[in-house]
């Protein structure tokens, strides 16, 4: 199965931000799934650290060259990622969630720790591991990484949970990028 689409939501009832993960199916015409994850504010105020600082190192790791112009390097892929993002319209496309089969139930997966590796020439790999058990694991190539970002920062804002993510400032660069707990 291969990432369709991505959705974030803010469900105040909840207090917590829903999280779509569409996935195609393998058959043209066969079921699409869909995985439901819950973000914590507190999940996300110690994640996001860590997710700018794998960015980086992410890039680092991938270009050598720009080892010492991370920080606006970062910044720039990020502009572009969502510019074509922005231009290929994707971010005005409704989230198809219908005739999706939610694997994970009638309750979305309440994450409690997110794993992130990194390998060169490789997307970026978030693992997260839901209170339920088990892990579902995400690839994000860097349009997608990006994408994901902005979504969680809109998304941040809309919950007023006060987290200010922004992309990070070169002196932020400084917790290791491996394990949230």
């Amino acid at each position: 199965m291969q990432l369709e689409q991505l959705n974030l939501s803010y469900l105040a009832n909840e207090d917590r931000i829903l999280c779509k993960v569409g996935l195609s199916s393998e058959a043209p015409e066969g079921p699409k799934n869909e995985i439901q994850l819950f973000f914590t504010r507190r999940l996300l105020q110690l994640m996001w650290p860590v997710l700018m600082e794998s960015i980086a190192s992410h890039l680092r790791l991938n270009r050598p060259e720009a080892a010492f112009a991370s920080e606006e390097l970062v910044n720039m892929d990020h502009d572009e990622a969502i510019q074509k993002i922005s231009e290929s319209g994707n971010f005005d496309q409704e989230y198809d969630g219908s005739n999706r089969n939610i694997l994970n139930g009638e309750r979305p997966y309440l994450l409690e720790t997110v794993k992130i590796h990194l390998q060169k020439d490789e997307p970026l790999w978030l693992q997260f591991f839901p209170t339920q058990g088990g892990t579902v694991d995400l690839k994000l190539h860097t349009e997608l990484l990006h994408g994901f970002c902005k979504l969680l920062i809109d998304t941040e804002k809309t919950a007023r949970w006060d987290l200010d993510l922004v992309l990070p400032k070169s002196e932020e660069f400084h917790k290791p990028a491996h394990l949230l707990n």
